[in-house]
């Protein structure tokens, strides 16, 4: 078999008929690929996916008790037979007829890893002008040299790539169960630094559709924000030891390096700015205690006019209890 494609599911039926459809529409025979739709102890009715699974053999259906993407991801890799796989979220899509000829180019590469384009969308957004360059490759001899070359992309979602399953078994690449947040960025860096040829292809290939009220933009964050912000920590710390492993820094280029801290400044500020928000004066002493332990507090490299308040201890803390003497509901409505 050459592909499995992985389907985290969770309370999708709004979504996950548009899908389904695109990762049928594909240049490759039905034997050849699977669709493992992991539901991830959906509360809605799932009624509309098990219709796809009686129609269509090469979709398989799993249930488990709710444990959130990663550990749904995984469940699907404990099963996947396919030579690569690819990772999808059931509200999002994917171009037709693109498969076939991605399975094809990364077989001919050998590659552990062949990337392509993701088109983010507004919901609702019809997309235009779709890439469609197969014959537009470049490859590299390692994912270490892939993260040297301009743009030093050093965070990348699961569904920007397919990945040779022989060598994640082989690595024992997986995703963090333990995290809600940041998994994504987790794995890619994971995966980039122990993989070997790496192939890139001019394709639009993944449609990542933005929903304003969707759990990382809405009362997700709010309600589980102890935990979503402990999650970023723990990647923020991941980040810190990639940075300064020593294999890592002599193989990858001055720019990728900078890239790397201006990342590891980001993730700093959103934690900050999230705990903040969602969190009381006194988690935020503990927080700045925690960020300055592993040297990302006070934030470097940034002109920001934001990041130079927040680098402020006093003037920061002064805002903090200022804005925590708010009412709930304009905290919430206004920031």
């Amino acid at each position: 078999m050459k592909l499995s494609i992985v389907i985290p599911y969770y309370n999708g039926e709004k979504w996950v008929s548009r899908c389904l459809d695109s990762l049928l529409c594909q240049d490759i025979p039905t034997e050849d690929y699977e669709i493992i739709v992991v539901d991830d102890g959906s509360t809605h009715s799932v009624e509309i996916l098990k219709e796809y699974v009686q129609a269509h053999p090469n979709i398989k259906y799993i249930h488990q008790e709710n444990a959130r993407h990663s550990a749904a991801r995984n469940r699907g890799l404990s099963v996947a037979k396919g030579d690569y796989v690819f990772f999808c979220d059931c509200d999002d899509y994917v171009a037709e007829n693109v498969f076939g000829r991605l399975c094809e180019i990364a077989k001919s590469n050998a590659s552990d890893v062949l990337l392509f384009h993701v088109r983010q969308l507004a919901e609702g957004e019809v997309v235009t002008n779709v890439k469609r360059n197969f014959d537009v490759t470049e490859s590299f001899k390692k994912g270490l040299d892939y993260l040297s070359q301009p743009p030093c992309k050093v965070s990348a979602g699961p569904w920007e790539f397919m990945v040779r399953r022989q060598f994640m078994e082989e690595k024992g690449l997986r995703f963090s169960p333990e995290m809600i947040m940041r998994e994504e960025f987790h794995f890619y860096l994971q995966m980039m630094q122990v993989a070997g040829p790496v192939t890139t292809v001019d394709v639009d290939v993944y449609f990542y559709i933005q929903y304003p009220t969707s759990w990382v933009h809405s009362e997700g964050k709010k309600k589980n924000h102890k935990r979503y912000i402990q999650c970023m920590f723990t990647f923020l710390k991941y980040l810190k030891g990639f940075k300064e492993d020593q294999n890592v820094k002599s193989a990858v280029s001055d720019q990728c390096k900078k890239q790397l801290d201006s990342f590891f400044g980001s993730e700093t500020f959103i934690i900050l700015h999230n705990i903040f928000r969602y969190s009381s004066v006194k988690d935020n002493v503990s927080m700045i205690r925690q960020l300055k332990s592993i040297g990302a507090y006070p934030i470097k490299n940034s002109q920001n006019k934001i990041v130079r308040i927040m680098n402020m201890y006093p003037l920061w803390m002064m805002a903090c209890v200022c804005f925590h003497l708010l009412p709930a509901k304009i905290r919430y409505k206004y920031f």
